[in-house]
C-alpha cells in the first residue's frame, strides 16, 4: 500500500464549529478531525454541522464526535478500504498508539491505487455475497467460482459485524447463473442483482401470478 499521509490541521476544541464547516467544503470532505492538545478526539461529520451554530466551539458539539481512525502501522488495503467504505468516509485521520494526530488519508488515493491492481482493472462481473461470519471460507468462495468454470479475480471485505461477513466477489464467467446459484447452495445470501439470475426471474414471475391470483377473488 503506497497510501501516503495528507497533512491537514485539524480542529481543536474551541474552533468555532463555522470555521470547521467552511474547512469541510473547501476540503471536499464528509468529515473533520479534532485533537485536544495533540490527542485524536474524534471526527465531526460536516453535513451534522449544518444545524449547529456557527459561533458554538466545536467542544459544545463534542457529542458529535466519531470515533473513526486508523493506525499509522496499517498494511492491509482491504482493512482501509472497508474502513472507508463502513464510515460512509472519504477521509481517515492517522493516529499512532498513544492517539497522536500524524494527518489524514483521503479515499481518492486509495481508488487510485487500486484502479492499477490488475484484479480491478481486468474486466469482470462483481458479486455481493453475504454469510454468517464462523461460516464464510474465502478458500469456500474461490472453489465456487472455479467450479463453475469461472476465474476468480478478487475478493473484497466491504462489511464485517460480529455476526455477519458482506464481500464482493469479482470473477470472470460464461454462466454467471450458475455462480449465482451455487453460492446459494452453500447458503451465502447474493445481495447484488444481476440480470442473467433466473432465481429473481422466478421470484418475480411466482409473485406476478400470486398477485394476479389474488385479484381473481376480489
Amino acid at each position: 500500500m503506497k497510501n501516503k499521509i495528507h497533512p491537514l490541521e485539524p480542529a481543536r476544541m474551541n474552533t468555532p464549529v463555522g470555521a470547521v464547516r467552511e474547512w469541510c467544503y473547501d476540503e471536499l470532505l464528509s468529515h473533520y478531525p479534532v485533537v485536544d492538545g495533540g490527542i485524536f478526539r474524534g471526527m465531526l461529520r460536516c453535513e451534522d454541522l449544518d444545524d449547529a451554530d456557527a459561533n458554538n466551539p466545536v467542544s459544545a458539539e463534542r457529542h458529535l464526535l466519531e470515533n473513526i481512525y486508523v493506525t499509522d502501522n496499517i498494511r492491509d488495503w482491504t482493512q482501509l478500504f472497508s474502513t472507508f467504505l463502513s464510515n460512509e468516509t472519504n477521509v481517515l485521520p492517522v493516529i499512532d498508539r498513544d492517539r497522536h494526530y500524524r494527518g489524514i488519508y483521503l479515499l481518492e488515493d486509495l481508488l487510485e491505487e487500486l484502479s492499477e491492481i490488475k484484479a480491478f482493472a481486468t474486466q469482470g462481473t462483481v458479486i455481493r455475497i453475504g454469510k454468517n461470519a464462523d461460516d464464510f471460507r474465502f478458500s469456500q468462495v474461490a472453489q465456487i467460482v472455479e467450479a463453475t468454470g469461472g476465474r476468480l479475480l478478487g475478493v473484497l471485505l466491504v462489511d464485517e459485524t460480529p455476526t455477519d461477513l458482506v464481500a464482493d466477489v469479482k470473477i470472470q464467467t460464461g454462466d454467471i447463473n450458475e455462480v449465482l446459484q451455487t453460492f446459494r447452495r452453500y447458503d451465502y445470501t447474493v445481495l447484488s442483482q444481476h440480470p442473467e439470475d433466473k432465481h429473481l426471474q422466478e421470484l418475480r414471475e411466482n409473485a406476478g401470478y400470486l398477485e394476479k391470483y389474488l385479484r381473481m377473488g376480489e
